[in-house]
C-alpha cells in the first residue's frame, strides 16, 4: 500500500468512526433549526420533510449570507436535503467507500428503494453548498429537482 492509499484508508476509517455521531446529531440539529425558524410542528421535519420544502424555499430565497452563517446554513440544509431524500425516496445515509468516487469518505444518501433519484449516491451537503452559493433569488426546490428529475 502506497502513501496515498494509506491516507485514503485512514480518511475512510475516520469518517466511518464518526458516522454514528453524525447520525445521532443530525436529527436534533434539524429539529432545532426548524424550531428556531418558527416553523409549525418542527418535529414533523424528521418524518415528513417534504412538508417543509416550500417554507424553507421561500424563507431562504432572498437571504443575504455572510461567511459565518453560510457554513451554518449549508450544514443544516445538508441535513434537511438528506432527510428529504431518505424519506421521500426511501434512501439511507451512508459513508461512500468507493475511492474512485468524487464523494469518497463523505456522508451521502443512497440505496434508494423508490424510483426518482437520478444518481445512485447523492451528496446533500454539496447540494446545499450549490444552493447557498447561488445568487439570489435561489430556489431550494430546483436544487433538489436537479437530482430527482421531478418538478
Amino acid at each position: 500500500m502506497d502513501d496515498t492509499d494509506e491516507k485514503l484508508q485512514n480518511l475512510l476509517a475516520l469518517r466511518i468512526a464518526g458516522f454514528d455521531s453524525f447520525k445521532a446529531e443530525r436529527l436534533p440539529v434539524l429539529h432545532e433549526f426548524c424550531k428556531n425558524l418558527g416553523l409549525d410542528e418542527p418535529h414533523e421535519v424528521l418524518n415528513h420533510p417534504e412538508r417543509f420544502l416550500s417554507t424553507l424555499d421561500s424563507g431562504f430565497k432572498n437571504a443575504v449570507l455572510n461567511e459565518n452563517n453560510r457554513v451554518w446554513l449549508i450544514t443544516r440544509l445538508g441535513y434537511y436535503i438528506g432527510e428529504y431524500l431518505v424519506c421521500v425516496y426511501d434512501g439511507l445515509w451512508l459513508v461512500d467507500k468507493d475511492p474512485s468516487s468524487p464523494t469518497f469518505a463523505k456522508y451521502v444518501v443512497g440505496d434508494f428503494s423508490f424510483d426518482g433519484v437520478i444518481a445512485s449516491i447523492v451528496d446533500p451537503f454539496e447540494m446545499a453548498r450549490c444552493y447557498v452559493d447561488t445568487p439570489i433569488p435561489r430556489f431550494l426546490k430546483k436544487e433538489i429537482e436537479k437530482k430527482t428529475g421531478h418538478s
